[in-house]
């Protein structure tokens, strides 16, 4: 029974001690995050002044929700759920678009070294220089933002799936080759399960750039209804310094969504048998 009492006990401190390793971390850096920001609000010439009327800058954390009601409150609502269904729409042609790419890039390397200098190109074009054109081709619509979804989050999915099947280990292709396997059976059965930790980190990354790309779309595509980042711009316009901050709060919050979703699919799906996928 002493025994059973001392093992219990070692349990709970080696939990506890677990605990505090993980989130010891991140609780000192939000501290530190919100001390700054109190820091930062108060030390605002004029930042807080009723009698002149004088619009708050930066508020602090504790007043952000104080104007957040009624229309204010349904306005963020409606364009939380404007952007996030630009930014799914987005993801998953650029999902799609990018792993048919980085498939057929790995098997055919000469389309690889013909196609791989302009998907470069794509990738560090400021969207504001191609503007003209996708407004000439799909108009200023919610077709538009969701192009501009697209180019913002494709190429992490096509880069990690070329480096995720250019990576399977020689050998296991020799023993492919000593089966006399077809092309076909090598992708399915060796390559892209040997890929998808590499898959899936793209899918991760390009998770946030999808909503990075939805809004930044709504600053050049204003037709329709205003999602989060023509929102944002809205309130700064009309000094509404808390929803304002509000409105980005919640723009986090959807990269955050995005981005955890697809963290709980790679420990699902690769996590079974990749011990790696497991600590991410």
């Amino acid at each position: 029974m002493l025994w059973n009492n001392r093992s219990a006990s070692q349990t709970a401190a080696e939990y506890m001690k677990s605990i505090i390793r993980r989130y010891f971390g991140p609780g000192v850096v939000l501290i530190v995050f919100l001390a700054g920001w109190y820091a930062l609000a108060y030390g605002l010439e004029n930042n807080f002044s009723p009698a002149s009327g004088t619009p708050m800058i930066i508020p602090p954390p504790h007043r952000l929700f104080e104007d957040i009601y009624g229309i204010t409150r349904t306005k963020i609502l409606i364009a939380f759920w404007i952007s996030l269904k630009t930014s799914l729409v987005g993801l998953t042609l650029a999902t799609s678009i990018g792993l048919v790419l980085g498939i057929v890039m790995a098997q055919a390397r000469w389309l690889e070294r013909a196609l791989w200098p302009y998907l470069i190109a794509l990738q560090v074009t400021p969207i504001i220089a191609i503007v003209p054109l996708m407004i000439k081709l799909v108009g200023s619509n919610f077709a538009a933002r969701v192009l501009v979804t697209v180019i913002i989050s494709i190429f992490p999915i096509i880069s990690n799936t070329l480096f995720g099947l250019h990576s399977t280990p020689k050998n296991m292709h020799d023993l492919f080759t000593l089966q006399r396997s077809g092309p076909l059976a090598r992708l399915l059965k060796l390559q892209l399960p040997a890929a998808s930790p590499a898959i899936f980190g793209g899918l991760r990354i390009s998770a946030g750039l999808a909503v990075i790309g939805a809004i930044v779309g709504d600053f050049f595509f204003a037709k329709g209804d205003p999602g989060l980042g023509k929102l944002i711009t809205q309130f700064f316009l009309n000094s509404q310094a808390g929803p304002m901050f509000v409105t980005a709060l919640a723009a986090t919050l959807l990269g955050l969504m995005l981005f955890i979703l697809f963290g709980l699919l790679n420990k699902r799906i690769v996590g079974r048998w990749y011990e790696g996928a497991i600590s991410q």
